[in-house]
């Protein structure tokens, strides 16, 4: 039935809530399962410990109050004990103050047992839980690598590595063996309290069905509150990494203020997330304590009318007393760990959504290792794009043999960068095939592909680690001898030894702490130890004064003798000496030749070279 407003009823839709709640967790819960669970059965004896410890816990726990009650009805009050209570009749028929001693010392046996096992279980489930959590991080630091350039936001990327991983491992070595614990100390004392007295143990419960519907809704709340408090940390996150990488543009422009103003906006809003969160989870806090306290008033006004109307013993009250806070604690508890679930599971969901991101290239199930390449590539009627339906290429097609320097010209934007990004295979073309020796390369595993590429871009990449560690980048295992022979070929020892430390000298961020030259120097030194088959050069020299631009072309001449380059230039000085010219426009090679060929037979051409000529005279 419905209201006037037509919405229904505030059962139903609480019913409603808790379908959706529970179909959404269950759902959660199944994409993690997938996800994950080749990583957690690999320490499954570490789990199955921890949690053969966990019941033995909750054994001790369940005995805990059973020497008291002895000791109370037995000998404060000197009742019979009862039979169902397994004590030899030679130990129960011992003077008081033997029995006494023995019950006393099994309180501290009982406890002692229960904080081993407990410890046991703790040390098992945090070994378990944080290598798992260490080979998931690592799992999904591997599928990062693997994602095409452009998915997603890098710093939200970072989020879900670190803290969405961390919160994920809670899930794992905590709230699971919780519901587990929660699980038996409730039947555990549920089936105590039953053979008891019943009808106690009824009243005890009577609170349990209306927590069990609260939990439900503020459970709903809290994982959706939980959500909008993950994306307002990744959106600040990726605030602040774009607003330091991009620090210079930001003073340029003094936009200072406007980026602190931005900055105190998102902020703010995750702030109010978090508020938000904790005001529902607080509050769920209090109503979970008043409603206890009303089943504890109920067990001891009805416990204390049975003691006096003589159908349980006082012991037997004190016993449900002792259960009742740890009764209630799965009860309430139970509503409380749902919010915590949900939280980890949000966390654990947005692992799983980065896991499940489609790799942009991948190997095929049937592809091997690239033999040593001689060189040849050819370019055959490639058509590719980044965006569905835009093609930047456009039925691509050409051959540079074994050994050639092949020089690629034209206005920015005609697919230059895309013709090497196709032959490093970032990207896979829509139409034709790209192949090196008459292979396709995507026949090729992408490790054995690359390693036999060396690659200098216009803008050079350089890691926070020392300048050793950075010129042997593509070979690692070099030696110091070699690392500092590519660096004079470079042109770049001589200023690497000036800094102190020499070459363990750290590089900041990026390279920040160094002159564009000064990077583009150390990266072609990074290509020159590697010595590959195939090289890519993207403005080798740009941003270098002249002398030094005509000792680094010496020193590439060098380098390329014998093997396959491709060289991106809008400088005729590297252009001129290439052994095929490709000028691409709009996607296509509308001409090819050598230099002497182009300037006889392209108008185009000769116009593009005549006009590098005389921009230094007009400049001068």
């Amino acid at each position: 039935m419905t209201d006037a407003y037509g919405q229904g009823s505030g059962k139903e839709m609480m019913k409603e809530r808790a379908r959706s709640f529970g179909n959404n967790e269950l759902r959660g819960g199944y994409r993690l399962y997938r996800a994950l669970l080749p990583q957690l059965r690999k320490y499954g004896k570490l789990f199955s410990m921890g949690y053969a410890a966990l019941i033995a816990a909750t054994v001790m726990n369940l005995l805990k109050p059973w020497p008291l009650k002895l000791i109370f009805d037995h000998i404060l009050l000197d009742k019979p004990v009862p039979q169902q209570i397994m004590i030899p009749s030679s130990l129960a028929d011992h003077e008081k103050s033997t029995l006494l001693a023995l019950l006393c010392a099994g309180i501290v046996v009982i406890f002692f047992l229960e904080g081993l096992f407990t410890f046991i279980r703790k040390y098992f489930m945090a070994a378990a839980g944080e290598r798992a959590a260490n080979d998931i991080r690592q799992q999904v630091f591997g599928h990062l690598q693997l994602i095409e350039s452009g998915t997603g936001r890098s710093a939200d990327f970072i989020v879900r590595l670190t803290s969405d991983i961390d919160s994920l491992k809670l899930l794992i070595t905590q709230h699971i063996q919780t519901l587990v614990n929660f699980f038996f100390t409730f039947a555990g004392i549920g089936v105590t309290m039953f053979l008891l007295d019943w009808q106690l143990t009824a009243a005890a419960l009577a609170v349990a069905p209306p927590l069990y519907l609260i939990s439900l809704y503020y459970s709903v709340k809290v994982a959706r509150l939980t959500r909008r408090r993950r994306e307002k940390e990744s959106e600040v996150a990726s605030l602040v990494q774009e607003t330091v990488t991009s620090k210079q543009v930001v003073q340029a422009f003094a936009r200072e203020e406007q980026e602190k103003e931005l900055f105190a906006e998102e902020t703010g809003q995750s702030l109010d997330a978090i508020l938000e969160a904790t005001k529902v989870s607080k509050g769920f806090g209090r109503i979970v304590g008043v409603m206890t306290a009303v089943g504890t008033a109920l067990v001891v006004y009805f416990g204390a009318q049975r003691v006096l109307a003589g159908f349980i013993t006082p012991g037997a009250l004190i016993v449900f007393v002792s259960y009742l806070r740890d009764l209630y604690k799965p009860v309430g508890g139970l509503s409380e760990l749902m919010i915590d679930f949900s939280s980890s599971l949000v966390c654990g969901e947005r692992v799983a959504d980065l896991l499940e991101t489609r790799v942009g290239v991948a190997d095929a199930p049937d592809a091997v290792d690239a033999p040593p390449f001689k060189g040849e590539v050819v370019f055959e009627d490639v058509t590719f794009g980044y965006l569905p339906g835009v093609p930047v290429l456009h039925h691509l097609s050409f051959t540079a043999r074994a050994g050639e320097r092949v020089a690629l010209i034209g206005s920015s934007g005609t697919g230059k960068s895309t013709v090497v990004n196709l032959l490093l295979r970032f990207h896979d073309p829509w139409k034709g095939r790209v192949l090196i020796d008459g292979t396709d390369i995507r026949r090729y595993t992408l490790r054995s592909l690359r390693e036999q590429i060396s690659v200098v871009l216009q803008a050079t990449l350089l890691f926070h680690r020392t300048i050793r560690e950075n010129i042997a980048y593509g070979r690692p295992a070099a030696s110091l001898g070699e690392i500092m022979a590519a660096a004079k070929a470079a042109q770049v020892h001589d200023f690497i030894k000036g800094l102190p430390g020499g070459y363990e000298a750290y590089l900041k961020e990026g390279g920040a702490n160094l002159s564009g030259g000064q990077r583009q120097r150390i990266a072609i030194a990074r290509a020159i130890l590697k010595d590959a088959p195939l090289f890519i050069f993207d403005e080798p020299v740009a941003g270098l004064d002249a002398i030094t631009e005509a000792e680094l072309n010496k020193t590439i001449d060098r380098l390329m003798e014998g093997k396959t380059a491709f060289i991106i230039a809008h400088h005729f000085s590297t252009v001129i000496k290439a052994d095929l010219i490709l000028m691409i426009e709009e996607g296509r090679v509308v001409e090819q030749g050598t230099h002497e060929q182009l300037l006889a037979r392209s108008d185009r051409y000769r116009d593009l070279y005549d006009l590098q000529r005389m921009e230094p005279l007009r400049t001068g």
